[in-house]
């Protein structure tokens, strides 16, 4: 899944390497791409929040142009998911004929709680624009410090008033700090009936959410944060289904 457009900023330096560096007799030689964090600032002001990456490849045979591309990678508590923020997904684009290409990319205003790093694209072209090679590194970690909500379902119920039935739903926040407003999606026998907002939750806090809906025949399914909004701490503990009320 892809995350929404955020707040992160970004600047992209490219650099050439155009000189070759003679090695060493009997140095090991150096690996055809790397992907590195040389810089990875934390801090409680988002201003201090930043990385620094950098992507490199080395010459292949027939080489003439060499292509590099960043995608970053974010995790909060779940799976990593790509970022989707303005200067990233770009292919930078060597001069012709240099024998190494590095670029740097910084990403600015890092999330509180996560952990970065990007997945770095190599291509190699020849003089007639024919592609040689192509390969994928992935970069370490970049960790930024703080603490995440984590918003959970407690349970589901509900009472029948008539030829409706008017669910209700526990939620509650197990993180250490408190979440955004969201929402609350209710799904009765797979079908979406509602989706009313949520406001914020301290850290501890829980709330009964009221859904009017028709009676199920099989399940009732609450997800809360149905739209991935709101970072957290674990983001695969939001949806319970539950059997019809009584």
């Amino acid at each position: 899944m892809r995350l929404p457009m955020r707040h992160l900023a970004l600047l992209t330096l490219a650099l050439a390497l155009t000189a070759a560096v003679p090695s060493a007799s009997g140095a090991k030689r150096k690996p055809l791409v790397a992907a590195k964090v040389l810089e990875c600032s934390t801090g409680l002001l988002p201003a201090e929040r930043f990385a620094l990456f950098r992507g490199s490849a080395r010459r292949v045979s027939g080489t003439e142009r060499m292509w590099i591309k960043f995608t970053l990678q974010e995790r909060a508590g779940g799976r990593f998911r790509r970022v989707l923020a303005p200067g990233l997904g770009t292919w930078r684009k060597s001069r012709p004929g240099v024998r190494r290409f590095a670029v740097r990319q910084r990403v600015l205003e890092l999330g509180e709680g996560a952990a970065y790093r990007v997945a770095v694209s190599f291509r190699w072209y020849d003089e007639g624009g024919e592609l040689l090679r192509s390969k994928r590194k992935l970069s370490p970690l970049c960790r930024q410090g703080g603490t995440l909500p984590n918003l959970r379902v407690l349970r589901v119920g509900g009472r029948r008033t008539g030829a409706t039935v008017r669910y209700a739903v526990d939620v509650v926040n197990r993180g250490r700090a408190a979440s955004s407003a969201t929402a609350l999606a209710l799904a009765v026998d797979g079908d979406t009936v509602d989706s009313p907002p949520i406001g914020p939750l301290g850290a501890g806090e829980s709330r009964r959410v009221f859904v009017n809906g028709p009676p199920c025949v099989a399940s009732v399914t609450a997800t809360v944060d149905p739209g991935d909004l709101v970072r957290e701490g674990n983001e695969r503990d939001n949806a319970r289904t539950a059997a019809c009320p009584q």
